[in-house]
């Protein structure tokens, strides 16, 4: 029985850590200093979650990709840091394309600018914010046609 036990254990320890090699990082670039500048994690075919770094090991950009004939492309929601860590924009994106929400936070972690886009043009009511949360500016940049 123990060795019974002792097989399946063997079993599914390799089977988790076999698991968690599919979504293999690949290097892309490095800093002078050697750290990581760039790197990607392939989740399925010919789709990987993009990281670029700062020099200080800090994730500065992270979003999902694909790629078409070696060109990048963005799809879905990417997230910038400060070098601290700290938020500093999201962005969705459509094949490529800006699509749906935009904000950007100040360093103090206040809203900064909030605003929406459609395949690519800006859309609707943008808010601009100063360092304390109060609004400065607001307008619709919905095109008129």
């Amino acid at each position: 029985m123990k060795k019974v036990l002792s097989a399946l254990m063997m079993c599914l320890l390799f089977s988790c850590s076999e698991s968690t090699t599919n979504n293999n990082v690949e290097v892309l670039e490095k800093w002078e200093n050697g750290v990581v500048k760039k790197d990607r994690v392939r989740l399925a075919a010919d789709t990987f979650i993009v990281n670029h770094y700062h020099q200080n090991y800090k994730l500065h950009i992270s979003g999902k990709a694909f790629y078409i004939e070696g060109e990048e492309i963005k799809h879905g929601t990417w997230i910038a840091h400060y070098p601290d860590g700290k938020k500093w924009s999201l962005n969705n994106f459509d094949r490529g394309v800006e699509n749906g929400e935009y904000k950007t936070w100040f360093k103090n972690g206040v809203l900064n600018l909030s605003g929406q886009y459609s395949q690519g043009s800006a859309i609707g009511k943008w808010v601009f914010y100063d360092t304390t949360g109060v609004v400065v500016k607001s307008f619709d940049v919905t095109p008129q046609n």
